[in-house]
């Protein structure tokens, strides 16, 4: 797969992990590879429950509730990126801000095999 069709895969499968959990459509994400690692940056990914405890000054109890959410989920995170890049997550990290309501997803890659000189 092209690397361009990869982030776009991946970005996608973030999206309908992101829709499956939280039950809204709103959220668009952008995917970076570099090397070993994989970063996804989520936008839009409040809901509106979310967004009104935000405007309430209840923004770190929905910190609280995501990061707790990503402890629970991680496996279906991590198995949608190792099926899109054939290649063993070993470390996953998410990082969540209220405002603007975007999260990141870092994914850390096991190195691909060694190529045999031909």
């Amino acid at each position: 797969m092209t690397d361009v069709r990869l982030t776009g895969a991946i970005s996608a499968a973030m999206v309908e992990l992101y829709a499956q959990f939280y039950g809204h459509e709103r959220t668009t994400a952008t995917t970076y590879i570099n090397d070993n690692v994989v970063v996804c940056v989520l936008e839009g990914i409040l809901t509106e429950g979310e967004s009104s405890q935000v405007a309430d000054g209840d923004g770190s109890d929905v910190i609280d509730g995501r990061v707790a959410f990503q402890a629970e989920n991680q496996d279906e995170f991590t198995a949608a990126v190792e099926r899109l890049t054939h290649r063993n997550v070993t470390a996953f990290m998410s990082a969540n801000q209220t405002e603007p309501g975007v999260a990141c997803e870092l994914f850390f890659l096991e190195a691909p095999p060694v190529a045999a000189a031909v």
